[in-house]
């Protein structure tokens, strides 16, 4: 089981919802692509996969 510390550091972040990377919480922009449709990451794997 990981450490508390290390779920929120892999957990808390925005993805694009164009080019799928990782942004910080505060981002308002994708770092790589400039898109401004961010998301909150899932917290909870979905059910059937």
């Amino acid at each position: 089981m990981p450490f508390p510390e290390a779920i929120e550091r892999r957990l808390n972040k925005k993805i694009c919802m164009r080019c799928y990377a990782r942004n910080a919480v505060s981002a308002t922009r994708c770092r790589k692509c400039g898109y401004t449709g961010l998301r909150l990451k899932a917290k909870e794997r979905k059910s059937g996969q």
